[in-house]
């Protein structure tokens, strides 16, 4: 893998990792999906509020559900959606499993 490459998992892995450990401090471990971008902006870790490649990740590793049933991860932006970190996601975030992909 290149330096470049390398860079870009590294990222990815951290932008998850801060995703599960916002949602552990939300109300009931959960957030509006726009609070966790507003703050990923801010802490310059993205500069668009996309996502929805993360959200996507997380949602089928099975550590976070959106509380809509018409919310995914790619329009859950637009729709202002709340997601909700599951019993699995606590898992990872106490190191009970480990997941190479999150960065917690």
């Amino acid at each position: 893998m290149d330096e470049l490459t390398e860079q870009e998992v590294s990222k990815n892995k951290a932008i998850r990792g801060y995703i599960i450990r916002a949602l552990a401090k939300g109300n009931q471990n959960t957030l509006l999906v726009r609070q966790i971008t507003n703050a990923l902006v801010a802490d310059g870790l993205i500069f668009s509020p996309d996502i929805s490649k993360h959200l996507e990740y997380l949602e089928e590793a099975g550590y976070i559900v959106f509380t809509n049933r018409a919310a995914n991860a790619y329009n859950a932006y637009r729709k202002d959606a709340i997601i909700k970190l599951t019993k699995r996601g606590v898992d990872l975030l106490e190191s009970t499993i480990d997941d190479p992909g999150v960065d917690v």
